[in-house]
């Protein structure tokens, strides 16, 4: 019996692509966390993305990656395009993310986070999938107030 510095399970619990997901040092192309910080459902996820935005259909090949961050923005991943101009005008970068499964509208940071537990769909697509479309989900809890303070 082995236990996983990551998640402190039995080995026997792994299957053997997330155990060694688990025991390397890798980082994910798509978001820059380590290996550890994923499951083996959305380390395929984010691979996935990548691969299909490294293709430039333009140039009908794979293009080179390069780390991003746009604004205070966090960081993520873009390929090179070369363009038919005059340096330094003569390259492009294309960020890629990740789309809703359902309304191919783009993933947002925490989307992109959970994209394996919301099977890749944006939080309105899930919200619906599962029922949740009363405005009352919306609003936050009320807090208890007592002549001490909140509780």
């Amino acid at each position: 019996m082995s236990l996983c510095q990551v998640c402190h399970l039995d080995s026997k619990k792994h299957s053997k692509k997330l155990w060694s997901l688990h025991q390397q040092t890798q980082t994910c192309v798509f978001c820059q966390k380590s290996g550890s910080e994923h499951s083996e459902k959305l380390w395929q996820m984010h691979k996935i993305v990548v691969e299909k935005g490294q293709h430039c259909s333009e140039h009908k090949k794979d293009e080179k990656l390069y780390p991003i961050m746009l604004g205070s923005g966090r960081a993520g991943v873009a390929r090179v395009c070369k363009l038919n101009a005059d340096p330094p005008y003569d390259r492009e970068l294309i960020p890629i993310y990740m789309e809703c499964t359902e309304c191919n509208l783009f993933l947002g940071g925490k989307e992109e986070d959970f994209a394996d537990i919301l099977d890749g769909m944006c939080l309105k697509c899930f919200r619906e999938l599962i029922g949740q479309t009363d405005y009352w989900y919306d609003i936050p809890p009320i807090k208890n107030v007592s002549k001490k303070g909140v509780n």
